[in-house]
């Protein structure tokens, strides 16, 4: 995410060199440093200085750690007694709700992609 720790320091000393590449393998969540890098900004802000992004921004999908949508399918579809409800709480909104479609579609069970700062009650 690039959000803090010696990756910002990192950038900040590479960002300005062509013969550069900074090169992401995994989820930049929204709002995040690494998201706004592989956006290809023209510039960035670092420590309060604005800096001109010359280096290469790339991205490798593919090394993620978390499963997948049929890798937690066919983990969840393993579960004997069917849960009263799924709460879906993981990943962007878009992608939270294409998985509970998804889950509801394949199981008839309940999921809910939950709001921002809701509570639930569980009994």
């Amino acid at each position: 995410m690039c959000t803090g720790g010696r990756i910002k320091h990192h950038i900040k000393n590479n960002i300005g060199r062509p013969e550069s590449t900074i090169l992401f393998v995994g989820y930049q969540a929204f709002g995040t440093l690494g998201r706004y890098l592989l956006e290809k900004p023209e510039t960035v802000r670092l420590f309060g200085e604005e800096h001109e992004v010359k280096a290469r921004i790339e991205r490798i999908s593919g090394f993620s750690a978390h499963a997948d949508q049929n890798e937690l399918y066919q983990w969840i579809s393993s579960i004997k007694t069917p849960p009263r409800k799924i709460f879906i709480t993981h990943g962007e909104e878009s992608q939270a709700t294409a998985f509970q479609k998804f889950l509801t579609e394949k199981t008839n069970w309940t999921c809910v992609v939950p709001e921002y700062e809701q509570e639930v009650i569980l009994d």
